[in-house]
C-alpha cells in the first residue's frame, strides 16, 4: 500500500490516504471521503515528500547471482 495525500475541495482539508493502486484507480470507498467535512469532492496532491516515502517503502536490495559473493558463474557480475 501506498500513502497518497489529497486535498477536499470543499473545505481545504489536506489529508493522506492509504490505499492501493487499484483503490486510488476506482476512488471508492469511505477513505475517499474527506475526514474533516465528509465530502467526495477531493483531488489528489502531489508531493516530493509522498513521492520519496513511496519509492523507497521495502526498499531491499534484490539478492544477485553474486549475493554469495561467488563472482566465478557464468556470465554473473562481469
Amino acid at each position: 500500500m501506498a500513502t497518497y495525500a489529497y486535498q477536499c475541495t470543499d473545505c481545504e482539508n489536506i489529508f493522506d490516504i492509504q490505499a492501493t493502486i487499484q483503490e486510488k484507480e476506482e476512488g471508492k470507498g469511505a477513505q475517499f471521503l474527506c475526514p474533516k467535512c465528509k465530502s467526495a469532492n477531493i483531488r489528489q496532491k502531489f508531493s516530493i515528500i509522498h513521492f520519496i516515502k513511496n519509492a523507497f517503502k521495502g526498499d531491499e536490495k534484490p539478492e544477485s547471482c553474486c549475493s554469495d559473493g561467488d563472482t566465478n558463474k557464468k556470465g554473473c557480475c562481469s
